[in-house]
């Protein structure tokens, strides 16, 4: 049993400081760069694995091709994407449920998987299900039919559908919301510090005023209880207009062997019928003359001759602090409860009970209140948000980014790096530690040699008496030219007018010149990689580049 826990309100605040950092004065503001690196491995599958060992992390690093800084507008708190689909079944809110659980898939009884509890709707709206149509028992939940729709001008955005579902409106994505993709979706950001005007929420539509601390939309029947009876047409005898006492036919508990009048009805329950005003509820039963006092007076008479049908209904009363909301029982064929519908909404609730007024007993329910401030207040620790997308395109002015990043070559990892050092320094470079960081960073090392016999590509190159002893080696990225090649995974420093010899073209030519990475290659906090299938740069594109980190 777990006697510790770290909640995903932690795993949100680590994600929103994050975020922070790079927005923050310019003292402070974070340094990072996503980057694009070579081969992976002699197969360049995205499945190679990675570990957390300083080989690895020092072998990602070396093969580092170019970078591009990450700012404050590439960054967003995501969560997964769940598109809304017809003909399956979603878990609703329930403060009961561990938050991992009411986000997750997760198997119930009649073999269909409770998606998580919200979804993205084909116009991109976001909402949060606050009833799937079921009692509380798996072996009940509902499969949704209908695609939620509507905003916060529907109902304070609490959405019922023909389908029995209740849905809660969060936002909607724009079309110009740049981290939305076929696994994520971004989540809004709202100004919870200041609720009482509607303010600009960049990429999204968000309003305030579907925000409604303590509503009640959800009654969990936890057990149906017995001898329950809604009857209809029971019939009474003759009364006058103003009276409060009914009296119930003799002969009909005799033919229908329910015996005493508290079989049929009882105190509390809800009456309809002719003459019966609105609202009316049975405050007292009598077994002895089968009278029957209601809580308002008839609106009209019944005449001595005629026998006038009533219909007595199991009632749910809303014992709580706040206003508003009403519910109704179902009752099934052998009197059990089979549901308890909210067919109002109710608000500011701090606490609630749902009591049961009928013939029967053993009914056990519970009323599931929003969270404190509201659905849709924090909309992160709603959907159990823990991740950020970070988002960029490189090459999205001009394809080499100024020169710096290579294009015809072929990337198969993406990653993040922080604070790196200047290449040659051992002192943290000013352009690496404030705003003035360069944008784009080339990370190749550039050779110019003489002439001679050409290199091929992802060969092995040293400066040495044999591929074993060597004072200095890399791996040949590509040809740019015929005397200048580029180079990854270095080890060394290459020296000027020695040879360059290729261990698999044979080929050994002079170097006459050398150019270095910008950034010293183990000097960098590699932060996150990823391996992937090649993508190969041209100059007519831009490559996207996503990754998510989750905290």
């Amino acid at each position: 049993m777990a006697t510790k826990l770290s909640t995903r309100s932690l795993s949100l605040k680590s994600a929103e400081n994050y975020i922070d950092r790079f927005t923050a004065n310019t003292n402070d503001i974070e340094i990072q760069y996503v980057f694009v690196g070579d081969a992976i491995g002699a197969n360049d599958q995205a499945t190679t694995t990675i570990t957390d060992s300083k080989f690895d992390t020092d072998d990602a690093l070396s093969r580092i091709i170019g970078m591009k800084r990450v700012t404050g507008g590439d960054l967003s708190v995501v969560v997964p994407r769940v598109d809304w689909e017809t003909g399956r079944v979603y878990q609703q809110f329930d403060p009961t449920v561990s938050t991992d659980a009411l986000v997750s898939n997760t198997s119930i009884i009649n073999g269909f998987n409770r998606l998580p509890m919200y979804v993205i709707t084909s116009e991109r709206g976001v909402y949060k299900c606050l009833s799937n149509n079921s009692n509380g028992l798996s072996s009940s939940d509902a499969t949704s039919t209908v695609e939620p729709s509507g905003d916060f001008n529907t109902s304070n955005g609490v959405i019922s559908t023909s389908d029995g579902y209740i849905w809660k409106y969060m936002y909607t994505i724009r079309d110009n919301n740049k981290f939305i993709d076929s696994s994520f979706m971004p989540v809004a950001t709202r100004n919870i510090d200041d609720m009482s005007a509607n303010t600009v929420y960049g990429n999204f539509n968000l309003n305030n005023i579907g925000v409604k601390e303590g509503e009640l939309t959800t009654i969990v029947l936890n057990t149906g209880g017995s001898l329950y009876r809604d009857l209809t047409n029971v019939p009474f005898g003759a009364f006058a207009k103003g009276e409060t006492m009914l009296t119930l036919q003799t002969w009909y508990l005799t033919h229908t062997g329910l015996s005493v009048a508290s079989n049929v009805l009882s105190a509390n329950m809800s009456i309809t019928g002719n003459g019966i005003a609105a609202d009316t509820i049975i405050t007292e039963v009598h077994n002895g003359n089968n009278n029957v006092k209601i809580s308002k007076a008839a609106v009209t008479s019944s005449l001595a001759a005629n026998v006038t049908l009533f219909s007595p209904k199991t009632r749910i009363f809303i014992d709580g602090d706040g206003t508003g909301a009403l519910a109704n029982a179902t009752v099934n064929s052998t009197g059990v409860i089979d549901k308890i519908t909210v067919d109002t909404v109710g608000s500011g609730y701090t606490r609630a009970n749902a009591r049961v007024f009928g013939t029967g007993s053993g009914e056990t329910t519970r009323t599931i209140l929003s969270p404190y401030f509201g659905h849709a207040f924090n909309l992160g620790q709603d959907l159990g948000a823990n991740s950020v997308m970070i988002h960029t395109k490189i090459g999205e002015l001009e394809a080499t980014e100024g020169n710096t990043i290579p294009t015809g070559i072929t990337f198969r990892q993406t990653g993040l790096i922080r604070k790196p050092y200047k290449y040659g320094s051992n002192n943290r470079s000013s352009s690496a530690n404030n705003v003035s960081a360069n944008n784009a960073v080339g990370q190749v090392t550039k050779l110019t040699v003489g002439t001679g016999t050409g290199y091929t590509d992802n060969e092995f190159v040293y400066q040495g008496t044999s591929n074993t002893i060597f004072t200095a080696s890399a791996q040949v990225l590509r040809t740019v030219s015929l005397n200048t090649i580029e180079l990854t995974k270095v080890v060394g420093d290459f020296k000027v007018n020695e040879f360059l010899v290729g261990d698999s073209s044979g080929a050994s030519r002079t170097v006459t010149s050398t150019t270095t990475p910008e950034y010293q290659p183990q000097s960098m906090e590699l932060l996150f990689v990823e391996n992937s299938t090649p993508t190969t740069r041209t100059e007519s594109q831009a490559e996207d580049v996503r990754l998510v980190l989750q905290f």
